[in-house]
């Protein structure tokens, strides 16, 4: 009898469950044993998680794979890029009345990773986690004019798809948007992933390579560019420099001292002693 998709889930989080409680490797009788499935279960799921490199295998001993520490790096990446950002991003749509978006790129498609905005932001598809095809809007572009060759390439090869009559559908005339990009630091979109929605973004770049953008969206009659672009540009500019930045640590607090004068060789006490 096959396994239904929920039930395959449950064992694989199972599974993963036991090396999370483990310090080291694992044969598959203890993992057998410490998760309560089937030898013969557990034996196939390892194989298809050796296969999706979430685990390793050496000999007979398993143990956690480094697709499983990029993954959570991601998130840690991610989080603090939209802490960063956050304050920026609350800062843009209060000072142009417009949505803001903050995205990035995966594969074919722009995610969401925070999205700021009053009525308008309705009217629009994006949502927080929501994707859209990346050369239809201006997040996109941005971040694709400040990408390494072979990331652009592969995004080509995989042809592009029209969300309206608008929507770049060429290779050609992409590259040759994503030049124009390069050299003006922003990216424009009007109409191309919503009819009647216009943005312009910027990139945040780190390392000279574009992790994220941000966007400001509203109405085509409503979006001024040059009055936009700076603003937009200063915004993914300043998110850039605060994830390139170090932190600074915070300053350690000195317990406060008071002079008191006693009798005897004492001649201070801290205040916490001085009220016992």
């Amino acid at each position: 009898m096959s396994e239904s998709p929920s039930s395959m889930v449950d064992r694989v989080v199972m599974i993963l469950g036991v090396f999370e409680r483990s310090t080291g490797p694992l044969n598959l009788g203890q993992i057998s044993v410490r998760s309560g499935l089937p030898r013969s279960s557990v034996h196939r799921i390892l194989q298809q998680l050796v296969n999706a490199r979430l685990l390793i295998r050496y000999d007979n001993e398993y143990r956690l794979g480094l697709r499983m520490f990029e993954i959570g790096s991601l998130v840690v990446h991610r989080t603090r890029m939209s802490d960063a950002a956050r304050p920026l991003l609350q800062d843009l749509c209060a000072a142009t009345g417009h949505v803001v978006h903050l995205a990035v790129l995966d594969q074919q498609d722009v995610v969401y990773l925070e999205r700021v905005g009053g009525a308008f932001a309705s009217t629009l598809p994006s949502r927080i986690g929501g994707r859209l095809p990346a050369h239809c809007t201006a997040v996109g572009k941005a971040i694709l004019a400040y990408s390494p060759k072979d990331v652009v390439d592969e995004y080509l090869w995989s042809g592009l798809c029209r969300r309206t009559d608008a929507s770049i559908a060429t290779a050609q005339a992409l590259e040759a948007a994503l030049a124009r990009i390069h050299g003006m630091g922003y990216a424009t979109e009007t109409g191309e992933a919503v009819a009647t929605v216009a943005c312009v973004a910027a990139p945040v770049v780190v390392m000279d390579r574009a992790i994220a953008a941000v966007s400001v969206c509203g109405p085509k009659e409503r979006v001024r560019v040059d009055e936009l672009k700076f603003r937009v540009k200063w915004a993914a500019a300043e998110i850039s420099r605060r994830l390139t930045v170090p932190p600074r640590p915070r300053p350690r607090s000195r317990p406060l001292i008071s002079s008191v004068p006693l009798s005897g060789n004492m001649a201070s006490v801290g205040v916490a002693d001085a009220a016992r």
